[in-house]
């Protein structure tokens, strides 16, 4: 798969930093900015354009293009170029002094003696963005169900379990370095919030923070499952299935690019948008997805019934490589509708943001060892920005 090259810091900066000095970077509009990159708070409040703040286009940073279509608002990925000049010959003085404009490099990311810091979107994803398919049933995004960090080993003993309302639970994030250099800083976020298809900072809630070293690539130690060190307690509300969301970067060598809280632009963030119904059980009660921001263009919400196999997230509840459940039998219908309204379409255009819609099903209970897989997405001008996935469990 080819990377394609990204807009981040000229080699030589990974390299020569000193604490206390200072640090130049380029937000999207070619504008510098200037933070110190050893204060693990640079990328919170010093550098601006580290989470998209410059505020040269508009709110956030973020630019006119998007998902959506010229326009439409939505945050969009703005990837560099490369001048072809690492090639796999030796470095000469020239291809590590700087990039001859603020998004033009010598090579592509991988290439460069860098930190890739990456939280996979899919089984075998290796950074290439925006994702062209389902993003939210990261591989890489865990809980401990029950138990709180303090008491929770380093690794989890099962990788698919689901929360408990009401109680304690760890979450973790297994984050991986595929750059060429060692990753000295890496900061770790966890997000929650109640199911959207569209994840946004405004229904976001900070669970905790943690930091990590990770090696250079073919190092052995070039990922981590990091643990969150403060217990997520869901509320009751939406039987505590909210969504999750990990960010991870490297202060100095791999910051915070925009769209900041885009998993499907953005390989720093791993999401986990799953509502899993135990055994025996079904959507009895209409399921509630927020929207999330428009960005002032009109959206498609559409459901669609899935097998099983296209689901690789089902492994990790089975803790068996390969192991999926049967498709179950349809009995009945799957529908969504605005709120309140009846769930009798496949498909319905929302207007505003944080508009809400109601996903729900008629269809029996799967037999033991069977199950029903739903997947409601959200889409501009073609383009999927978010989506929201419930499995039924025989």
């Amino acid at each position: 798969m080819t990377h394609r090259p990204e807009h981040h810091h000229p080699p030589e900066h990974h390299h020569t930093h000193g604490h206390g000095s200072d640090h130049h970077e380029h937000c999207q509009c070619g504008h510098e900015h200037r933070s110190r990159p050893h204060d693990h708070h640079c990328c919170h409040a010093c550098c601006c354009c580290c989470h998209g703040h410059c505020g040269c286009h508009g709110p956030g940073g973020w630019g006119p293009g998007g998902p959506g279509g010229p326009g439409t608002g939505r945050p969009t990925r703005q990837p560099g170029t490369s001048t072809g000049s690492l090639n796999g010959g030796p470095i000469t003085p020239g291809q590590i002094t700087g990039p001859s404009s603020p998004t033009q490099w010598p090579g592509t990311r991988p290439q460069m003696w860098l930190p890739y810091i990456l939280m996979r979107a899919f089984p075998g994803d290796t950074g290439a963005r925006p994702v062209n398919g389902v993003f939210w049933e990261s591989p890489d995004v865990y809980i401990l169900a029950g138990v709180a960090p303090s008491a929770a080993p380093a690794v989890p003993t099962q990788l698919g379990q689901v929360a408990l309302a009401g109680q304690d639970n760890t979450v973790y994030g297994h984050v991986w370095n595929l750059g060429r250099g060692m990753a000295r800083e890496v900061v770790v976020e966890f997000y929650w919030c109640n199911p959207s298809l569209g994840f946004n900072p405004i229904g976001a809630t900070l669970i905790g923070s943690a930091f990590t070293v990770l090696g250079a690539r073919g190092s052995g130690y070039c990922h981590q499952v990091v643990k969150c060190p403060t217990s997520w307690v869901p509320t009751f509300v939406n039987g505590g299935h909210e969504c999750l969301l990990i960010r991870a970067w490297d202060v100095a060598a791999d910051p915070m690019t925009t769209p900041e809280w885009d998993a499907s632009q953005n390989r720093h963030l791993g999401q986990r948008n799953i509502h899993v119904v135990p055994p025996g059980q079904s959507l009895t009660n209409p399921l509630q997805l927020s929207v999330g921001l428009l960005f002032g263009q009109p959206a498609e919400v559409a459901v669609t019934r899935a097998q099983p196999t296209t689901m690789p997230w089902l492994q990790l509840h089975s803790m068996t490589r390969g192991a999926y459940p049967a498709p179950a039998p349809t009995t009945g219908v799957v529908g969504i509708g605005s709120s309140g309204g009846l769930l009798d379409q496949a498909a319905l255009q929302v207007t505003s943001d944080g508009q809400t819609v109601s996903l729900g099903t008629t269809d029996s209970p799967p037999a033991p060892g069977a199950a029903h897989v739903y997947r409601v997405t959200a889409s501009q001008g073609g383009q999927v920005f978010g989506g929201y996935s419930v499995v039924v469990l025989g």
